[in-house]
């Protein structure tokens, strides 16, 4: 066997990186998120089943910022209504029904903060209010940043990260996602037997880029 002296490590470490593992895809941390332009609009598809319901596609408009709760809010509209996202990073507020009223809102705000890296993961207490009812639903949710790998979709290809997640309420979800494109470009969700809404899987692919 061919041992690597002090003054070759970097050399040999290397050519064993490429035995191993090939041209791997670098693994940067990702940019500060930045939202997608006011007018801006993207299209997406789902595959439905089970308790998610029919197929359908979407098309989402980023609107004029909004105030909620004394602070602004990003408005990402489409024909079933308005999501409200933080500006520093996205994570959701509310949802809102197309005549802008809200309908169900998450506390702390649902999602993770940037940026993210590979082998990041966390885990925390969410709270789920259905505002018409009153109702709340509380659960644990964590996730882990397990890839950073190449995605294809319909919009493009694209080096992204795949966020695996998991919650108390029999969910298991990964998303891909890249600081250089603004919704996500791939989506997998599973609900288990035990799941409120009862079993089904939804998978979403993102059909065109904002633009």
């Amino acid at each position: 066997m061919t041992s690597c002296t002090s003054t070759k490590a970097a050399v040999c470490a290397a050519a064993l990186a490429a035995m191993l593992g090939g041209c791997a895809t670098p693994d940067p941390r990702t940019q500060p998120w930045k939202p997608a332009p006011i007018g801006a609009n993207w299209m997406a598809a789902q595959r439905n089943t089970g308790s998610f319901g029919k197929d359908t596609q979407t098309t989402t408009t980023r609107l004029a910022d909004m105030d909620w709760n004394g602070s602004p809010a990003l408005v990402l509209k489409t024909a079933n209504g308005m999501l409200l996202q933080q500006p520093a990073d996205g994570r959701w507020l509310a949802f809102l029904s197309p005549d802008g009223k809200p309908t169900v809102t998450f506390d702390p705000p649902a999602g993770w903060s940037q940026p993210i890296a590979v082998g990041d993961n966390w885990k925390r207490a969410q709270k789920v209010t259905n505002v018409a009812t009153g109702g709340t639903r509380e659960h644990e949710w964590g996730c882990t940043v397990a890839a950073y790998e190449k995605v294809t979709v319909p919009a493009g290809s694209f080096d992204a990260y795949r966020v695996e997640c998991s919650s108390s309420l029999d969910t298991q979800d990964t998303y891909w996602v890249t600081a250089t494109v603004h919704p996500f470009l791939k989506t997998r969700a599973v609900r288990g037997v035990k799941h409120p809404s009862g079993p089904g899987t939804q998978e979403t692919e993102l059909l065109k880029a904002p633009s």
